[in-house]
């Protein structure tokens, strides 16, 4: 890698990690990370937003109605995004497909206020009906550039009201139209609220549409930090001029699973230090505005088990590169995706693996990972 880069985003799928820390929203005030745009500019130019509003969407998950927990992610996510000149749309479906902003250039005021009204969740689950409708609306004129969709939903039927499974079969088409048009310019990234059967799965299949995207829920984004992350991921990259532009291609590394901790473990092995040294130093003498370590865990074992583990496990690495190669503690965010975006496919039986025992976790090795991002300048 040059030393001479001045911008650099690396990703790097490692080791085994089993889990993350993840915080419920709560209604509490959110304390959004301001990413500066001194450092970060667009890495797409417009984002569109489709929003369940159906009866499912009422009923509580956690205590609280589900479409109080979505307006409560979009409002920290609106508050997170830097205001630069997006264009930006907000649709919801329910009774009907409605447009509630845009498509317009990005305004954090004009959103949030769009969001604010989102206060029904009535009638069936008519997915398609939003995306045919953000299709319509949206995405079918000139200038929109590369576009992230992103959608937030249960993932599931209301079945009093719907069609079942149909819709979802819809909403795939729907989906597929949208990429077949739009091509390598559009990612789609849901945001599961809850975490009913079902919905999960058909959430990722959306998700692998888009080829570019991929599946969170939104316990995994409901932090300040998180959430900055998901925003960098999704809409952001560093600011890089004409030329830089042709040093500053990314890169992604890939440790093998044992090479920072023991099977269990969550302290740092002698031969994992070296991997970290040795990352740190093919970066050369770069400054570190933002790094991102994000965890995800197979679907072995109990969930609390996982998450403890996993923060044990990145806490360690954070601690190693603050101690060590002195980066500073507040450059660092830690977060964790648990089962979310699985390397093998979703589930037991959806997924590539098969059996049990040593086998399965043999062959679910590569869900266990943790990818860094690096963004920095010299």
């Amino acid at each position: 890698m040059k030393n001479d880069i001045r911008a650099i985003f690396l990703a790097v799928a490692a080791m085994s990690l089993v889990g993350c820390a993840a915080t419920q929203p709560s209604g509490d005030s959110f304390n959004a990370r301001q990413l500066s745009t001194a450092n970060f500019a667009k890495k797409v130019d417009t984002f569109v937003i489709i929003h369940d509003a159906s009866s499912s969407m009422a009923h509580k998950h956690m205590g609280r109605a589900k479409i109080d927990i979505s307006k409560e992610i979009l409002s920290n996510m609106n508050q997170t995004i830097p205001q630069l000149d997006f264009n930006s749309g907000l649709t919801s479906y329910g009774s009907g497909a409605k447009v509630h902003f845009g498509l317009a250039e990005y305004s954090r005021s004009g959103l949030g206020d769009a969001i604010e009204k989102l206060t029904n969740a009535t009638g069936p689950s008519p997915m398609d009906a939003g995306l045919k409708t953000t299709n319509n609306k949206f995405l079918t004129g000139l200038g929109l550039g590369k576009i992230s969709m992103f959608i937030v939903s249960d993932g599931i039927s209301d079945v009093s009201n719907s069609g079942g499974p149909g819709e979802r079969n819809a909403a795939i088409a729907a989906a597929k139209k949208i990429k077949d048009q739009l091509g390598d310019r559009v990612c789609i990234y849901p945001i599961q609220i809850g975490n009913e059967p079902g919905g999960k799965e058909f959430m990722h299949e959306l998700a692998e549409i888009g080829g570019c995207g991929f599946l969170t829920n939104h316990k995994h984004i409901s932090s300040p930090d998180s959430m900055a992350s998901f925003v960098i991921m999704t809409l952001l990259g560093p600011i890089v001029s004409e030329s830089q532009a042709s040093d500053t291609s990314p890169d992604k590394i890939t440790f093998s699973a044992d090479a920072l901790f023991d099977f269990d473990g969550s302290v740092l092995k002698q031969d994992g230090k070296k991997s970290l040294d040795n990352l740190m130093t093919e970066l050369g003498k770069v400054k570190y505005d933002v790094i991102i370590a994000l965890g995800y865990t197979d679907h072995i074992g109990s969930e609390d088990y996982n998450k403890k583990l996993s923060m044990k496990r990145a806490e360690a690495v954070k601690n190693y590169l603050v101690s060590t190669h002195n980066i500073d503690p507040s450059d660092i965010f830690v977060d964790g995706k648990g089962e979310a975006n699985p390397v093998t496919g979703v589930g037991t039986w959806s997924g590539v693996c098969r059996g049990k025992g040593q086998k399965l976790k043999d062959c679910l090795q590569p869900d266990r990972r943790v990818e860094i991002e690096i963004a920095g300048v010299r």
